[in-house]
């Protein structure tokens, strides 16, 4: 026998050597038995197939792969949370396992239990070491892939709870009002999907059952701003007019006013599709909203709308129809008033060749890499030509001013043209020289326009006293005379001054800013003022707050009581007690100095003069939290300023009307559908300001 096998080595031994010599030189040693079993795996080796020869090699790999790696490991207890030392807890299904120091029984559970078998990925294992054995080498073990959770789909979900449906019910209705979008939203495949994904038991609602939701909602939010606005002393109406992206005209109407925290507040009432833009249909829209709310004509003390070439007629019709005094939005009066100063022959020519060679620049990829490189020589390759917008003046600043800033880098761009014609004519010298001219005029506007945007200036009394500022600082860059930029600067203080009636004394008293300005810490002295007419304004504040005190205003057509008269009578009452207690005292010393001149003065008055005897505020001092912090020791007063420190500066938002023509949230309303569009964005602009309301009274 074992002669039998020496010749069965001997003749195979020229074909495989080196694999098997040290087999050949083994065999004499071992004993029949064994001798017989290395032969048997020797033909085996041999004669194997390749399906044999790759499962040993999954063998293989899965012996040398066994230990759990330290990453498969850290991705394992991402599905599992140590309970103690002897116990876990599954974070998909809740289940509690027994765990002795071992992942075997956590990977096995993932596995059979949530079907995660991309865990152990020995298939990718197989086909390397396949390719591997088929080219002489040794099959090199991998890594295991990590698995990330969104590579997770769980086959055995739990059904979905009814609390649980309600809530998700909800957020999907936050959706679509807190981000402006459709109802049609829930159709598309990717909210599916995702929510599938998410909760795979949850029945997505129809249409029809989201807009009932919606309609629900409405309801409710609008009866709660209702109740809440019968407590308000005054309210003041805006209206913002804009156009959808299928061409149709809207009209907001939003209400603003003061409320129990001393916080401006800003709350939509309706959106309808305006039919008539003339101030008689405007009128009529503003007279049922208010109508719809349960609020009187006597509680609106102004209206701010956006028609700044009808604010004549606008002003006298509310006034003779319903006595509302009116004012135009400061950001379209201002741009108005700028265009028209702008409107030079060489300025407008000026202007033009900038805006074509920033659009040259903007559209030819080549001016553009030649430009960067210009900057990158000159480390300045953060900075950007600006494209300005035909509505609003400071993108026209921003592209001034940008332009001058890269004027060599522009200008050498532009001389270093290749074929030998110029694609986009350059700003000559006296052009630049304009440019420069320019700038601080649109500067001071612009400084004017940031001031306005600010959080405690957003009320009518900063804008006054601003653009006295304006007019002011205008008049240090009137120029040489004859020259243009005088031109532009004398004709942008006439619109100003023509428009806001500034130096009319007279029409000035008849605005609500005038006094709203006086009822502000800050402009109380009214400097900007001649002596004659603050004096006029000290009257008509008097005369004001006498009315207020003879006639309170009764602004609900319900009978719901004023949260705020009822604390003005408060702590007019315990004033008064305390005055009582001393009037006998005070009679004694009236034998030594007379009749003390207050006495006949009413509480009222003395409050007004107490109050313009404090120290005139900072101008960065919110004078709502100065009036919050002092409302106990002017009531009347402090009731008389929650009044016209409530009218806005802007029919909008003072961003939005001074700087960004479409905002983010305003290109996503104009998309809405004409349907829902009201009472979506009753409720993106309400619902969180209702919920605090809510919050503050529990």
């Amino acid at each position: 026998m074992l002669r039998e096998c020496a010749a069965q080595l001997e003749s195979d031994e020229d074909q495989d050597v080196h694999s098997f010599a040290g087999v050949t030189e083994s065999c004499t040693a071992l004993a029949e038995d064994e001798l017989s079993m290395v032969l048997q795996s020797y033909h085996l080796a041999r004669d194997g197939s390749a399906g044999s020869r790759r499962r040993k090699g999954n063998e293989l790999d899965y012996r040398r792969a066994s230990p759990v790696s330290c990453q498969e490991k850290t991705q394992t207890w991402e599905f599992f949370k140590k309970l103690n030392e002897r116990c876990v807890e599954c974070s998909l299904c809740r289940k509690q396992l027994c765990y002795h120091n071992s992942m075997t029984s956590l990977r096995e559970h993932l596995r059979r239990k949530h079907n995660l078998s991309e865990l152990d990925l020995r298939q990718s294992q197989d086909d390397c070491s396949s390719s591997s054995e088929s080219m002489g080498q040794e099959p090199e073990v991998k890594k295991n892939k990590p698995v990330t959770l969104s590579e997770l789909v769980l086959h055995d979900a739990r059904p979905c709870s009814e609390k649980r449906e309600e809530v998700i019910s909800d957020l999907i209705l936050g959706v679509v009002f807190r981000d402006l979008q459709p109802l049609t939203v829930i159709n598309n495949e990717g909210f599916k999907r995702l929510l599938g994904f998410l909760e795979p038991s949850y029945k997505i609602p129809s249409s029809m059952l989201l807009a009932s939701s919606l309609r629900h909602k409405y309801t409710l939010a609008k009866l709660q701003l209702e109740h809440y606005l019968h407590s308000v002393p005054s309210l003041t109406l805006s209206t913002d007019t804009w156009t959808s992206q299928s061409k149709q005209t809207y009209l907001t109407v939003v209400g603003h006013f003061i409320d129990c925290r001393w916080r401006l507040a800003r709350c939509v009432l309706r959106t309808t599709p305006q039919h008539n833009p003339a101030p008689d249909y405007i009128g009529e829209v503003l007279y049922s909203v208010i109508s719809e709310f349960g609020i009187s004509c006597k509680a609106v003390s102004c209206v701010v709308h956006d028609s700044a070439g009808s604010l004549l007629s606008s002003s006298r019709l509310l006034q003779e129809r319903f006595g509302w005094s009116s004012l135009c939005c400061a950001g379209r009066m201002l741009q108005l008033c700028i265009k028209l100063g702008l409107q030079v022959e060489q300025v407008q020519h000026t202007l033009s060749v900038a805006r074509r060679i920033v659009n040259h620049f903007v559209h030819s990829a080549r001016a553009s890499a030649e430009l960067s490189a210009k900057l990158a020589e000159m480390n300045r390759e953060r900075l950007a030509l600006v494209v300005d917008t035909a509505t609003r003046w400071s993108s026209t600043f921003d592209m001034c001013e940008r332009l001058l800033e890269l004027r060599w880098a522009v200008s050498m761009v532009l001389e270093e043209d290749r074929t030998g014609s110029l694609p986009v004519q350059n700003l000559s010298d006296h052009q630049w020289k304009l440019l420069q001219d320019l700038l601080p005029i649109l500067k001071t506007l612009k400084v004017a326009s940031s001031f306005l945007t600010e959080e405690q200036n957003a009320s009518v009394s900063s804008l006054v006293p601003c653009l006295h500022g304006v007019m002011t600082a205008l008049v240090h860059h009137h120029g040489d005379p004859g020259c243009i930029v005088r031109t532009v600067s004398a004709k942008i203080r006439t619109e100003i001054a023509k428009r806001w009636n500034l130096p009319n004394d007279d029409v000035m008293m008849e605005s609500p800013a005038i006094v709203a300005s006086f009822l502000d810490p800050r402009f109380k002295d009214l400097r900007f003022l001649t002596a004659d007419t603050r004096d006029k304004v000290h009257s008509k504040v008097k005369n004001l707050l006498s009315s207020a005190v003879s006639s309170p205003q009764s602004h609900s057509s319900g009978s719901s009581s004023d949260e705020h008269g009822s604390r003005e009578h408060e702590l007019d009452g315990k004033h008064r007690d305390r005055k009582g207690s001393h009037k006998l005292g005070q009679c004694e010393y009236d034998l030594l100095f007379g009749e003390d001149p207050t006495e006949r003065m009413p509480e009222i008055h003395q409050q007004l003069e107490s109050y313009l005897a404090e120290p005139l505020r900072k101008r960065n001092t919110n004078p709502f939290e100065w009036w919050k912090n002092n409302e106990h020791r002017f009531p009347a007063v402090a009731n008389l300023a929650r009044q016209y420190l409530a009218i806005p500066a802007t029919s909008v938002s003072a961003t939005t009307a001074f700087f960004c023509s479409n905002s983010i949230p305003d290109q996503t309303r104009s998309a809405l559908l004409p349907d829902d569009i009201d009472q979506i964005l009753f409720l993106h602009k309400n619902f969180d300001y209702i919920e605090s309301l809510k919050r503050f009274r529990q």
